[in-house]
């Protein structure tokens, strides 16, 4: 179903079918390949679109208004963004991009400033920032702020950590190997960040509330040594580690789900080695 190298994905009903589509980038031709899904847990051949020179992330949302989904496509060799607006058939026009700072990694969207246009943030790997972008209602896009977290910055994740309905965001850092908490003032515009140590480079984040008190954690995937850090938050936007807890095979990426309806978050991990591993929550 997958070709060419493809690294990072993202699902949604794309044609509107109510079955779920797939939408991932492949690094080895330059393109996000759609496969519309069939219901029955199979899929129509893959159709790619172009975009630009090593894609390494996408990202799934309505951005211009009109119920139909479109893609947003981190272009990490080039420094650009694509975007590609849907017509609801599963085809996608092609991509209209612009330039980023240096060497995005990961963007991760959301309304910032509350106009009810969805808005965008980049983790930055060459500057050492996360950069936003607020939207204009028709697809594009203007650089709003440029906010400092620390060398390298790589995962990157969202959610209202303080309780305030404003979204705030969670980088982790390589070069210092710390994570980064930027709470949002609700205008675009966010806080100084606050910095945790964790001692390792992570490639990707999860926020979500693990144990039950109505405040959002943070899971943190170490790939080097193989085990991932549970950070417990107060509510108010502050952490501390609560557990490590160790794995194998290289864990990459993490998403959090309730997989036996208990009503509280299990954590999956993907794993460079190629395969998936689930911790099921009993908290």
């Amino acid at each position: 179903m997958t070709q060419n190298n493809p690294r990072v994905g993202a699902v949604s009903d794309f044609n509107g079918d109510s079955h779920e589509d797939i939408a991932v980038v492949h690094q080895g031709n330059d393109s996000v390949g759609v496969s519309l899904g069939l219901g029955d847990g199979t899929f129509l051949p893959q159709k790619n679109f172009a975009v630009g020179y090593f894609p390494s992330s996408v990202c799934v949302e309505d951005f211009n208004g009109d119920r139909h989904f479109d893609l947003l496509v981190v272009n990490l060799r080039i420094s650009t963004i694509s975007i590609l607006l849907g017509d609801g058939t599963g085809s996608f026009a092609s991509q209209k991009y612009f330039a980023t700072n240096p060497y995005p990694e990961l963007a991760a969207v959301a309304d910032f400033n509350h106009d009810n246009r969805l808005d965008f943030a980049t983790s930055s790997y060459g500057t050492g920032n996360v950069d936003i972008y607020l939207g204009v209602g028709n697809g594009n896009f203007r650089m709003l702020a440029t906010n400092h977290v620390g060398s390298n910055p790589f995962g990157l994740a969202l959610g209202d950590l303080n309780g305030d309905h404003k979204t705030d965001i969670v980088v982790s850092n390589c070069g210092n190997l710390t994570i980064s908490v930027l709470l949002g003032n609700g205008n675009g515009t966010f806080q100084a960040s606050e910095y945790y140590m964790v001692g390792f480079c992570s490639m990707s984040l999860a926020i979500g509330d693990l144990n039950g008190d109505t405040y959002l954690d943070v899971v943190v995937p170490n790939y080097f040594e193989n085990y991932f850090l549970v950070l417990l938050g107060d509510g108010t936007g502050a952490f501390f580690i609560s557990s490590r807890i160790f794995t194998y095979g290289y864990p990459t990426s993490v998403v959090l789900y309730d997989f036996d309806d208990n009503g509280r978050l299990d954590i999956v991990l993907g794993h460079a080695s190629g395969f998936g591993s689930i911790f099921m929550n009993e908290s």
